[in-house]
């Protein structure tokens, strides 16, 4: 049995009562199997009454959950960012109770622990997605490790084990968008894919809404670089000089039309970045806690949750 601390961080967001049940039992079962140590930090991101309901039951049943609950509904990677703000453990891993199997945490576990840092989960297909977003997800790829060189290795999942050091190194970066893949690519640290099957314990269509991804890809670009917008504006110049040229040889007016168009989209990529400038430059917390409940069933001397705030 090793005894190393480890933390389980579970964004919740729309999972049922049955959802989080299944996943917390058999963690639970898995955990016991392999360390001394560990806690199960669940955050509500936007739950229903009724699993948050779900939830405290079962610190009434476990002495190892922590329920951290937001004042609202501030995305997924916000979430995971809270969660790491508070695990204690030697190891951390970042899962999703509807996708993620934990019968794979002693692989990540044992990896993380053997020579590298991270060990992140890439899934072996995306069969139950449609066409189109496939398509997408293969062109957003290429884009951002081609051409913008961000290394956000090609269909990784939130599902990863960190140490200690890599939970530390990402928690010193205040930002108000911590995008959880880009976070651990930016940082250095040593990392090693593992590729697994998702699971879908609801059965439902588990593919992220078309806008939801459009604005996440789009986030996860022009935060990380300003090549969009450096591309846009040569594009600009390029138009404009040859519609000087057309002007200098034939005479006539300049293509109002084009030109407005160009300078349309000029703008609109400034104004997105000067809103993510400003975003970044408030100072005020990325997300706010609205409550925080820990296991409270009684003390005994077998406890395995090393928490007792």
């Amino acid at each position: 049995m090793n005894e190393s601390l480890i933390s389980i961080v579970a964004p919740l967001e729309g999972d049922t009562t049955a959802t989080v049940v299944a996943f917390v039992e058999e963690t639970v079962a898995v955990l016991r199997q392999l360390v001394t140590h560990y806690e199960i930090i669940l955050v509500d991101d936007g739950v229903s009454p009724e699993t948050v309901a779900g939830v405290r039951a079962l610190l009434e049943r476990y002495d190892f959950v922590r329920f951290l609950r937001l004042s609202r509904h501030f995305g997924e990677e916000t979430a995971i960012a809270a969660g790491l703000d508070v695990a204690i453990g030697d190891y951390v891993m970042v899962m999703l109770p509807n996708m993620d199997p934990p019968s794979l945490i002693p692989e990540f576990f044992e990896r993380a622990r053997a020579d590298t840092d991270i060990v992140y989960g890439v899934r072996l297909h995306r069969k139950s997605e449609p066409f189109w977003y496939r398509a997408g997800a293969r062109l957003f790829y290429w884009y951002i490790n081609s051409v913008v060189k961000a290394g956000i290795p090609n269909d990784s999942t939130q599902f990863r084990c960190m140490s200690r050091q890599v939970v530390n190194a990402i928690t010193q970066i205040r930002d108000p968008d911590q995008y959880l893949r880009l976070l651990t690519s930016y940082i250095g640290f040593r990392k090693e894919p593992l590729p697994y099957s998702p699971i879908n314990r609801t059965g439902e269509p588990t593919v992220r809404p078309k806008r939801e991804a459009v604005n996440l890809a789009r986030a996860l670009v022009m935060d990380h670089t300003t090549h969009p917008l450096r591309t846009v504006i040569w594009i600009g110049v390029v138009i404009a000089l040859f519609n000087a040229a057309v002007v200098a040889v034939q005479g006539g007016q300049l293509h109002d039309a084009l030109a407005f168009l160009v300078l349309s989209v000029m703008l609109a990529f400034v104004g997105e970045y000067v809103g993510g400038l400003s975003r970044r430059m408030r100072d005020r917390p990325a997300y706010y806690v609205r409550e925080e409940h820990t296991s409270s069933v009684l003390l005994r001397e077998e406890r395995r949750n090393v928490v007792t705030g």
